[in-house]
């Protein structure tokens, strides 16, 4: 699309080129960048990605990677991000820089559930969000397959349930099944238990312009069927900034923040007073940011960056030299 298209409201969403891109970095102390689509698709990294964010490293800039995928853990992450060129701690600490909704989930659990002897969390969702959780003391019951058991409704529901459930909580589970939202629902129906989304993404963008269903079709499940709302952690939830915040002590004027998708990443940003740049190698476009600035909805018009980019490659010219 022509970048005359791309402008609008209040000189927003501006093609980022060297000379801006210079000038907004020198005002900025911290970048944060969503992971899927913007620094790779599945296992291969965007082209230039790598050598951008060694070039920000190199410039003293300090790097955070909020991303709403809870199939792995803080050091999983940061593994993935040495391994695919973009650096990083290594060691005890090396998964400092990743703020992942597994690890946020846990906070907030740890949080909600204090005071309590024995917390204990059912869980629609991968090894690593059970081991972010059990790693703050919330034991977990319910990963990985639970297949129907029984004839019919009657013996789903004779299917004994554990004790002292305290939370349902709904991340990626590529073995969601009706047996489990079966079991989540009627823990639900137990008075003080929470019900817990990692994110709302609807989709997760794949290599080649593939994409599978995301975490918030699960989540919008479980909503249903048990006619309740989920407190969700991820993006654009305030509450997963605000974990990056008391551990980085952010100052949001001097905070980009770097995304593929309107709904999560930049919504993120503007509602917390950050700089924000849309990448156009993951899922949103420009025709969707057309599509918000001249829609009468005032929260599809928070939805648009104030810069663009094609890829964070870009963002290298005003890196070098």
């Amino acid at each position: 699309m022509a970048e005359v298209e791309a402008g609008g409201d209040e000189g927003r969403c501006v093609r980022l080129n060297a000379k801006r891109a210079q000038e907004l970095l020198a005002d900025v102390d911290t970048v944060l960048f969503d992971c899927d689509g913007v620094l790779w698709r599945g296992e291969t990294a965007v082209s230039g990605a790598p050598e951008t964010l060694t070039a920000l490293r190199a410039r003293g800039k300090r790097l955070g990677f909020i991303t709403n995928n809870s199939s792995k853990t803080r050091e999983a992450y940061a593994e993935k991000l040495r391994r695919l060129g973009f650096g990083g701690p290594t060691g005890p600490g090396a998964g400092s820089e990743v703020f992942g909704t597994a690890y946020c989930t846990a906070l907030y659990l740890r949080q909600r559930l204090t005071g309590l002897p024995t917390p204990k969390a059912y869980v629609l969702g991968s090894v690593a969000l059970a081991t972010e959780l059990e790693a703050v003391g919330v034991s977990c019951v319910g990963v990985g397959p639970e297949p129907l058991q029984g004839d019919g409704p009657s013996a789903w529901l004779d299917e004994p349930l554990e004790p002292d459930v305290r939370a349902v909580v709904v991340g990626f589970d590529p073995h969601f099944s009706y047996m489990k939202l079966t079991k989540a629902v009627r823990y639900l129906q137990q008075p003080g238990c929470l019900l817990v989304g990692t994110n709302m993404d609807n989709r997760l963008p794949l290599e080649n312009g593939r994409f599978i269903a995301g975490t918030g079709c699960l989540v919008r499940a479980v909503e249903m069927a048990a006619q309740r709302q989920a407190d969700v952690i991820g993006k654009p939830s305030r509450f997963i900034f605000d974990c990056v915040s008391q551990e980085y002590g952010i100052n949001p004027e001097r905070t980009i923040m770097v995304g593929d998708r309107l709904d999560t990443d930049i919504l993120l940003g503007v509602t917390c007073g950050l700089k924000t740049i849309l990448t156009l190698t993951g899922v949103s476009t420009l025709r969707d940011v057309k599509s918000n600035q001249e829609s009468d909805c005032l929260s599809k018009k928070k939805m648009v960056p104030d810069f663009y980019v094609d890829s964070i490659a870009d963002l290298l010219p005003a890196l070098q030299g």
